[in-house]
């Protein structure tokens, strides 16, 4: 599937699928770089959704020691039982537009279910 720019509501849900599926696994799977690549939206606007979700308590971001590629912080994002919540509540928003024909059926899932 080709990148796509995606409006406001299915770019968080699709960044809160991820961590809610993610939960279990190593921490890695939460790293910035792998959230991208899964969810197909670009680091800069990724990490500018990211810092909004954790000041408005829907995630939680957890420094890792040690430093990664060029010296920067390992950040690890967790999704809180306010994201869960939130993400419910916009796939159920999305879900409306697509039995509407708002959306394609192709936006409400990851890259990663092909």
């Amino acid at each position: 599937m080709e990148k796509r720019r995606r409006d406001l509501p299915v770019t968080i849900y699709r960044v809160l699928l991820y961590l809610s599926r993610m939960r279990e696994r190593e921490s890695d799977a939460r790293r910035l770089m792998r959230i991208e690549r899964a969810v197909s939206v670009d680091r800069k606007e990724l990490r500018l959704h990211l810092q909004r979700l954790h000041e408005a308590g829907h995630v939680n971001i957890t420094e890792r020691a040690g430093k990664g590629r060029g010296g920067h912080p390992v950040l690890i994002y967790d999704i809180t039982e306010n994201g869960k919540t939130l993400r419910s509540d916009i796939g159920r928003w999305i879900d409306l537009g697509v039995r509407m024909g708002y959306y394609p059926d192709t936006f409400f899932y990851l890259p990663s279910d092909d």
